[in-house]
């Protein structure tokens, strides 16, 4: 993420202005906030991908049951979106299909994105208190 990195070291300097650093300020606290819970959302989403992914390799369980269907009616709108995008491999007599595993990795990479944004965040939130303190 160099924007933000460009943004303290370039454009806070230049504007001494308290008015516009306090805005800055004030807007980077709404965006770790955002940023924070659509972290804990996409954490809690992915444990959901897992467990429907794990009850549905175990064959004893029903899918159409209380506990097991929630699972199922909450992830199925992420893999059929994913299944649409990437359809199934087609060998000579079988089929594999590895939008599963792609949807899972797509929601790492959005919570590791989301972490790294807020880590910028903070320094730039670090660096407007800074010169709200002078």
């Amino acid at each position: 993420m160099i924007l933000p990195q460009i943004f303290i070291n370039l454009v806070l300097p230049f504007f001494k202005n308290k008015l516009f650093i306090a805005l800055i300020h004030r807007i980077s606290i709404l965006l770790i906030t955002f940023i924070s819970y659509s972290y804990i959302i996409g954490k809690f989403y992915k444990v959901l991908c897992f467990s429907k992914m794990t009850f549905e390799w175990l064959p004893m369980i029903n899918p159409y049951v209380w506990p097991f269907s929630f699972f199922k009616i909450v992830t199925n709108p992420y893999f059929k979106f994913w299944s649409k995008i990437l359809p199934s491999l087609k060998f000579e007599k079988s089929v594999l299909d590895i939008s599963g595993i792609i949807a899972i990795e797509a929601l790492n990479t959005v919570v590791y994105l989301l972490v790294i944004l807020s880590n910028q965040l903070l320094l730039l939130l670090e660096k407007t208190e800074l010169f709200l303190r002078a």
